[in-house]
C-alpha cells in the first residue's frame, strides 16, 4: 500500500511536473506568438511610416518641380512681354522718326515752292518792268527819230502814238 500511494504520488507529482512544463511552454509559446505579432505590427506601422514619408516627399517635389514650372513660366511671359514692350518703344519711335523726316521733306518742298513762287513772281515782275519799260522807251525813240525827221525835211510831221492792245500808229 505504501509502494503503490508511493506510485500514486509519484504519477501525480509527475503529471503535475508535465503540466506545469506544459503551461511554461503554453506560456512561452503564447508569448513568443505576442512577440512575432508585435514586431510584425512595428514592421508594418514602420512601412506604413516610410510609405507616408514617402508620399509626403514625392508630394513636396512633385509640388516644387510644379511651382519651378510656374516660376520659369512667369519667366517667359514676363521676358516676351518685356520684349513686346521694348519692339512696341522701337516700332514708336520709329514711326515718330519717319513722321518727323516726312514732316521735314514736306517743309522743304514747301519752302522750295514758295521759293519757286517767289521767284517766279519777281522774274514776272521783271520781265512786265522790262516790257514797259523798253516799250516806252521805244515810243520815245520813235517820237526823237519823228521830230528829227520833221526838223531836217522842213516838213509838218505829227506823231499820234496810240496805245490800244500795244498797238501803235505814226501819221
Amino acid at each position: 500500500m505504501i509502494i503503490i500511494i508511493i506510485i500514486i504520488i509519484a504519477i501525480i507529482t509527475i503529471t503535475i511536473i508535465i503540466i506545469n512544463i506544459m503551461i511554461i511552454i503554453i506560456i512561452i509559446i503564447i508569448i513568443i506568438i505576442i512577440i512575432i505579432i508585435i514586431i510584425i505590427i512595428i514592421i508594418i506601422i514602420i512601412i506604413i511610416i516610410i510609405i507616408i514619408i514617402i508620399i509626403i516627399i514625392a508630394i513636396i517635389t512633385i509640388t516644387i518641380i510644379i511651382i519651378n514650372i510656374m516660376i520659369i513660366i512667369i519667366i517667359i511671359i514676363i521676358a516676351i512681354i518685356t520684349i513686346t514692350i521694348i519692339i512696341i518703344n522701337i516700332m514708336i519711335i520709329i514711326i515718330i522718326i519717319i513722321i518727323i523726316i516726312i514732316i521735314i521733306i514736306i517743309i522743304i518742298i514747301i519752302i522750295i515752292i514758295i521759293i519757286i513762287i517767289i521767284i517766279i513772281i519777281i522774274i514776272i515782275i521783271i520781265i512786265i518792268f522790262f516790257f514797259f519799260f523798253f516799250f516806252f522807251f521805244f515810243f520815245f525813240i520813235i517820237s526823237l527819230n519823228a521830230q528829227a525827221v520833221c526838223g531836217i525835211e522842213g516838213r509838218c510831221c505829227r506823231l499820234l502814238t496810240m496805245y490800244n492792245y500795244n498797238t501803235f500808229a505814226v501819221q
